[in-house]
């Protein structure tokens, strides 16, 4: 096989060199008159080198075949600007180029509007996917999310295409929100709904490279919950409430560890005798869903809190088959979340408490119960009834918990809530 090919124009030979592969390259010129004269110059090249680049140096012909067969290969394939992208952060690896901005394609939508877009619920390919994969995502996080966009997202980044950001761009991003004021778990919780959502288009190949890549997350300890005494218990739940519904909503959760979405989610059919099922979870975005983790269990009913709860179906307006306990507006939907939240926050004022101050929150009944019952009970046990678990730790307890454990702690959580079992008939 010839290693190259000589041709003259305007009386210059240029010498078109051959690939292993018999691929002809882009004619060079050997700067010559006579044949000669260009054979030594082309011989000289396969010998040692052939000049290229602005400097002239020699490279070995092997690089430069190669380097002209991409060329080629770049002006005649049918790219697109995400295409581009990738050969462009294939040289900024090596420290070649500075990749700042794409031209064209996916990648080119600005990255507040690909959030946005990232988490709608409805539209979002990211939720679709998840959803098809039978994996939880629920519309109040979509929504929150969505929020924190709008809010930090837009003014910070405008017009900037999805695939000109870059590592560099979200550290300065965090550290902006830090100057704010904003605190450790808030920018992480901020830095989620950008860093999902890139990481997932790095995935699907909207852009180049996963700027997310080593981002280091804020420390700092989060705000933690405050958690009521034995005797503030007592005060709050001997004062009077305004609102039944709502004493009978935190009695309930302060007495089980419920969660304020299960608690709004209880129907007739879940009350039984001495045992509450916990089988759903209520959102006002995402209606009735599963219990977080997805995982249905069962909790002890104390007399005194079924009698509050059958009470309130018997003043439930709403007349179908399995209504809700904690009736609302509609006979399809619950009671906000807010007054639950709201007869709490009135009832830590009567007994002299600053909620606010404090930390006292409706979640606070999650900490209290498990606080209170911690003495006297396992921590397998307490998790159980909470739902307190990890992936792990539901895959070694995933049996149902048996009646003689829903007894036992039924026993002890009488005697340990006895101080807060003082029903008002008339709150």
């Amino acid at each position: 096989m010839r290693r190259y090919y000589l041709h003259t124009r305007h009386g210059i030979f240029y010498a078109e060199l051959v690939t292993q592969e018999g691929r002809k390259l882009t004619a060079r010129s050997t700067g010559k008159t006579t044949e000669d004269e260009a054979l030594l110059v082309v011989a000289e090249w396969l010998k040692n080198g052939i000049p290229s680049g602005r400097k002239r140096r020699l490279r070995p012909a092997d690089v430069v075949m190669g380097l002209d067969g991409i060329l080629k290969a770049i002006r005649k394939t049918d790219f697109n600007g995400d295409d581009a992208m990738l050969i462009a952060s294939a040289l900024k690896d090596r420290g070649l180029i500075s990749v700042s901005t794409g031209k064209a394609g996916e990648g080119s939508v600005p990255f507040p509007v690909f959030l946005e877009t990232f988490w709608d619920y409805a539209a979002s390919p990211y939720v679709r996917e998840k959803l098809a994969h039978g994996h939880s995502i629920g519309k109040r996080h979509c929504y929150e999310s969505t929020n924190r966009v709008r809010q930090h997202y837009f003014p910070a980044f405008e017009d900037r295409p999805l695939n000109s950001i870059t590592r560099q761009d979200l550290k300065e991003f965090s550290l902006s929100l830090k100057d704010k004021g904003y605190s450790a778990s808030s920018i992480n919780k901020i830095l989620v709904c950008g860093s999902t959502a890139l990481a997932w288009a790095f995935r699907e190949g909207l852009i180049p490279h996963d700027p997310t890549a080593g981002l280091v997350r804020f420390s700092g300890e989060a705000k933690k919950r405050g958690i009521l005494t034995p005797g503030e218990a007592e005060a709050v739940f001997n004062a009077p409430w305004m609102d039944k519904r709502a004493y009978v909503g935190n009695l309930l959760s302060i007495t089980t560890g419920m969660r304020s979405g299960e608690v709004l989610a209880v129907r007739k059919s879940d009350i039984g005798d001495r045992v509450l099922s916990v089988r759903h979870s209520w959102s006002h975005l995402d209606g009735l869903k599963s219990p977080k983790n997805g995982e249905e269990r069962k909790v002890p009913l104390l007399p005194e809190v079924r009698e509050a709860l059958m009470g309130l179906l018997e003043e439930n307006p709403h007349k179908v088959d399995n209504p809700f306990v904690f009736y609302g507006l509609f006979e399809d939907k619950p009671m906000y979340c807010k007054s639950l939240v709201r007869g709490l926050k009135e009832a830590c004022s009567l007994a002299g408490i600053d909620a606010a101050a404090r930390g006292i929150v409706f979640h606070s009944h999650r900490h209290y119960y498990a606080a209170r019952m911690t003495d006297r009970m396992t921590a397998d046990q307490i998790s159980r009834i909470t739902g307190h678990k990890s992936l792990a730790v539901y895959e070694e307890y995933a049996d149902h918990i048996t009646n003689e454990n829903l007894e036992e702690v039924g026993a002890v959580g009488a005697e340990v809530f006895r101080n807060v079992l003082q029903f008002r008939k008339g709150a």
